[in-house]
């Protein structure tokens, strides 16, 4: 004979203790699930810096230690850019821009791409047929690099799309030069405007090795936006960063290496990282 089952069907209270249960449980390991997927982000974009990096020291062994950056633009129109020395074709509204530099002209790329085949054409959709994923930090959200008044953020872009890299060059040996060049642009003899640019850049080149050949392991040379945005300012004493903390940067140090740096607003100097480097003006 067939055997009976006694069935019950659950009760609509022990049906919401069920729930109750799950949601619980989701609420507390959602948290955890998110921190880990942070982490994640975080160890992504160090290692991005560690292979610019690499190809940083690289690039210095192949020219006599310099370093890999360029002036942007030609003839009298030139000018300086955080993002020349590497990374990915510019968003077209920089166009005509003195600061769009193409991908195939950026001195780290072929270092890290040596097998990629860079599109020097810069309309339609060539200037975005070159994705170089080693220059996109992936808690880059917007670019802080077109709109003013500077940081200024522009949510419809990253940085990485808009100027073709998340990671920004330490630009702050170049500021007393471009203070005193703004004013007087003095020049040498029949020396062009580019020509005395060139100059000032092997000169700054030259104090920024001089610096890392002293300190290598403080000072910066590339970081994330946050790093650019706290060191000008001393009213951002609570700057949430690409990974949500407070005033901490991803920074890639002379020396060659990668770090996530807690920062002293409006402080070029902190007891891990140096951004500054003293120069008399020319």
């Amino acid at each position: 004979m067939p055997r009976r089952f006694n069935s019950r069907a659950f009760t609509l209270i022990e049906l919401l203790v069920v729930i109750a249960i799950i949601a619980l449980l989701v609420g507390i390991l959602l948290p955890a699930l998110g921190k880990a997927r942070n982490s994640a982000r975080l160890v992504k974009s160090l290692s991005n810096n560690k292979q610019i990096m690499t190809a940083n020291l690289t690039y210095r062994t192949d020219f006599k230690d310099r370093m890999p950056m360029i002036i942007c633009g030609a003839g009298d129109n030139v000018g300086w850019s955080t993002w020349s020395y590497g990374g990915k074709n510019c968003n077209v509204r920089w166009a005509g821009s003195v600061f769009d530099d193409s991908v195939a002209v950026r001195p780290i790329n072929s270092y890290i791409y040596p097998e990629t085949r860079f599109n020097t054409n810069l309309n339609g959709i060539a200037r975005t047929a070159n994705e170089l994923e080693a220059f996109r930090s992936p808690g880059d959200k917007g670019s802080f690099q077109f709109l003013d008044p500077y940081p200024r953020i522009d949510k419809t872009l990253s940085s990485y799309d808009d100027v073709g890299t998340s990671y920004h060059l330490n630009m702050k040996w170049w500021d007393p030069v471009i203070a005193f060049v703004s004013v007087r642009a003095p020049r040498r003899g029949s020396e062009t405007f580019k020509q005395y640019w060139e100059r000032v850049l092997v000169d700054g080149m030259r104090r920024m090795t001089v610096a890392g050949n002293t300190d290598a392991t403080k000072f910066v040379w590339i970081h994330d936006q946050t790093g650019d945005i706290v060191a000008q300012d001393p009213s951002r004493r609570n700057w949430v960063g690409e990974f949500g903390d407070r005033n901490k940067s991803v920074m890639a140090f002379l020396d060659g290496h990668a770090d996530y740096i807690e920062m002293l607003p409006g402080m070029f100097r902190g007891p891990n990282y140096n951004f500054h480097l003293a120069m008399p003006q020319d």
